[in-house]
């Protein structure tokens, strides 16, 4: 059943349309902006003066209405699937997972399939607590599709409430490990000279900048000097691998104090060593490609996912107090091609 809502735009601190829409929609309707511009897409919104359907390029500096239209039926149910997730720790108020690559975390609308929440809903039914949206039960943090690895999900809202707390006051630890393109250490000179760069004790590589969303491409994050939100990332080299012909690559492990929308991939890629496998992030230089096609031969030609892997993860119980402590095994996909550069492997980081 299609149902019609009319919803005045009351509130115009914003001027982009799903933000505006955002803003004013009752909580009631629990629909995120993702939920809003999947709505637009499908022309089921309208400016009740005009009659058209709007789009995400419509301005909104005489919009006083909106018409919004939603499909009660699709509203009531997400999908349940019986999923390949590892469980790596679980109690009566939270569970540490490990998520595999290609998978997505949320689904932005109840008839999408094959994500981590499609699982948790076969797993525990409707027991998990509504955490920002109900298209998000038990979800207190967020990896990218293709990144794999830990990932806490909350059963109780106490848990829930203080998980989001503490990632909020940076009180989680999070360190990931990622495979790149090129060696930072061999260029520290040029590396340093960016703004927000640092090198601290042990060869540590401190970036801290601010990341916005690029105005061109929104699928794409970008640092910005003055405007975004703080991120701030430690790259430590932990094996470099030397593949003949100035071709390299690093196995570098990164601890993020905060947790910005693709913060690893935006601060490798400024450091000049992009992850092995970003098609988003990569800087078509002729050596990244040179790698590219040196590793494919040795996988025998089939493409790669952004190497990326979330592997530590450090918090406080919210119900006992105690400290945890969680590591995750890595894919097949990633120990396989660690194990096939083992040969390349050069004694010291710095070489």
């Amino acid at each position: 059943m299609i149902e019609k809502f009319i919803i005045s735009l009351t509130k115009k601190s914003e001027r982009k349309l799903d933000k505006l829409i955002l803003d004013n929609c009752p909580p009631i309707l629990s629909l995120s902006r993702t939920k809003i511009q999947d709505l637009i897409k499908r022309k089921m919104i309208y400016d009740p003066q005009s009659q058209n359907a709007l789009t995400l390029k419509t301005k909104t500096d005489d919009l006083e209405q909106i018409i919004l239209y939603l499909d009660q039926n699709l509203q009531k149910i997400l999908i349940p699937e019986d999923l390949d997730v590892p469980i790596v720790f679980e109690d009566n108020s939270l569970v540490v997972l490990n998520k595999p690559a290609n998978m997505v975390v949320h689904p932005v609308k109840y008839s999408q399939s094959g994500t981590l929440v499609n699982f948790l809903i076969y797993k525990y039914q409707d027991k998990l607590p509504i955490t920002y949206d109900k298209l998000r039960p038990g979800i207190v943090h967020r990896l990218d599709k293709d990144t794999s690895g830990l990932i806490i999900v909350a059963k109780t809202e106490l848990c829930a409430d203080s998980l989001i707390k503490q990632f909020k006051s940076r009180q989680v630890k999070k360190v990931y490990l990622a495979l790149c393109i090129g060696n930072p250490l061999e260029n520290l000179n040029k590396i340093i000279s960016k703004p927000g760069i640092n090198v601290l004790e042990d060869n540590i590589l401190e970036v801290k900048t601010y990341i916005r969303r690029n105005k061109i491409n929104r699928e794409m994050m970008e640092v910005n000097t003055h405007d975004g939100k703080l991120a701030i990332s430690r790259f430590t080299v932990q094996t470099v691998y030397d593949l003949g012909e100035h071709q390299k690559l690093s196995l570098i492990s990164c601890e993020i104090e905060t947790g910005r929308t693709h913060q690893i991939r935006v601060h490798a890629k400024l450091i000049g060593c992009p992850i092995f496998g970003d098609n988003l992030y990569k800087l078509r230089r002729i050596e990244d490609l040179d790698v590219e096609k040196t590793i494919l031969s040795l996988w025998e030609g089939t493409r790669l996912r952004q190497m990326l892997h979330a592997h530590e993860l450090s918090f406080v119980h919210p119900e006992n107090g105690r400290s945890l402590f969680f590591k995750g095994n890595l894919p097949l996909d990633f120990s396989n091609l660690l194990s096939n550069l083992s040969k390349y492997k050069t004694r010291r980081a710095c070489e």
